[in-house]
């Protein structure tokens, strides 16, 4: 079978702040989507034939969130899917749809409104096993600082390594409109920050944000008919592991070298980690960066020159935009559109549902 082109013809987004006490979840849902279409120029209520949210109730507040998803992103009484992943996840599905004949255009949307859930640490710890874990009293930055011991030792990253990728994605995150967390920072700092948990610090973990993106997606036959430009979709990929945990790989993070295996397959083409002038990756725990990046075939000597080169998230990552939860994979996305739109070239986007999975997505764009 011969897969179709896809491309992403407009984007939008709305926030990108700490805290957005002035909006709701739907108003900026709403922001972010009418300015996706202005991109596009599309009529959702006419030429979108089907519209996915990236929600999980648990974020929201209440149990079958979806069912207030449509109005303000024009799906109303339009087939609407709902997908509780990161957004890669939805972005593949809305490839699928496209690839099967079902449509022609998706919307996918993908928001945080985090700063309105009172217990987060809560929310996050009910995705623990219960069991076990739970009653072991265990929480995510426990499990995260055991892994992250764990892969320093096995991978031989030190903590200068750690240090030097946060001070410079929080850098880049000052040349960054729309990251709230861009600072200068030093090594010093980070040394004398509050452990969360050792060896885990308050600067290894990034902070949460709130924002909504929504990314217009077509095929190639549509694009061309409505003489659109488009950054194009070469491939996707996604896989859920064993969590280290349970028995999965801790020096490198098998979901992400499994998804970009799929992406390669699916773009038809041998691409390494090297092939592209942006990588956007996860990276909302520092040693994970580090750790995606091993999966992409990468070396340690790679990834520390490429840290240096400020190769990786140059728009600061989520160290610098801030944890959008279900909205991280369609940030970077947003990160690479607007680079490929400007520049060119082609880039990788490297996505991770946080802990405690190991479920990933990878996407390959094209300028």
């Amino acid at each position: 079978m011969v897969l179709k082109r896809v491309g992403i013809v407009g984007i939008g987004y709305e926030g990108f702040r700490p805290s957005l006490p002035d909006i709701s979840t739907r108003e900026m849902m709403f922001m972010a989507a009418s300015r996706a279409y202005e991109m596009a120029s599309v009529d959702p209520r006419k030429d979108v034939d089907t519209f996915i949210c990236c929600t999980e109730d648990f974020w929201e507040g209440w149990s079958i969130t979806d069912e207030m998803v449509p109005d303000q992103i024009g799906a109303a009484q339009r087939p609407l899917c709902t997908v509780t992943s990161d957004s890669i996840n939805g972005i593949a599905n809305a490839f699928m749809h496209i690839q099967s004949g079902l449509s022609d255009v998706v919307v996918v949307e993908a928001h945080s409104k985090v700063a309105d859930v009172v217990t987060k640490e809560d929310v996050e710890n009910l995705g623990l096993e219960p069991l076990y874990l739970r009653t072991a009293g265990v929480d995510v930055d426990m499990l995260a600082a055991l892994e992250m011991d764990y892969f320093m030792r096995a991978a031989s990253v030190s903590r200068a390594n750690l240090d030097e990728l946060i001070v410079l994605e929080k850098r880049n995150g000052l040349k960054n409109q729309r990251a709230s967390y861009g600072m200068v920072l030093s090594r010093e700092d980070i040394d004398s920050s509050e452990s969360l948990v050792e060896p885990l610090k308050k600067y290894d973990r990034a902070e949460y944000a709130e924002g909504s993106v929504v990314a217009v997606i077509a095929s190639e036959d549509w694009i061309k008919k409505r003489k659109l430009d488009a950054i194009y979709i070469e491939g996707v990929g996604w896989s859920s592991t064993l969590p280290w945990y349970d028995g999965g790989m801790v020096e490198k993070a098998e979901y992400v070298e499994r998804a970009f295996k799929m992406a390669r397959k699916v773009a038809g083409k041998s691409y390494t980690a090297k092939s592209f002038d942006r990588v956007e990756v996860d990276d909302t725990y520092s040693y994970k960066a580090f750790q995606h990046l091993f999966a992409l075939g990468l070396s340690k000597e790679d990834v520390v020159e490429g840290v240096k080169s400020g190769q990786f998230n140059k728009g600061g990552g989520s160290m610098g935009a801030g944890n959008m939860i279900e909205a991280n994979g369609l940030y970077r996305v947003l990160e690479a559109y607007t680079s490929l739109e400007n520049e060119g070239g082609q880039a990788l986007v490297v996505s991770w549902r946080g802990q405690p999975t190991a479920t990933g997505g990878v996407l390959i764009l094209s300028g």
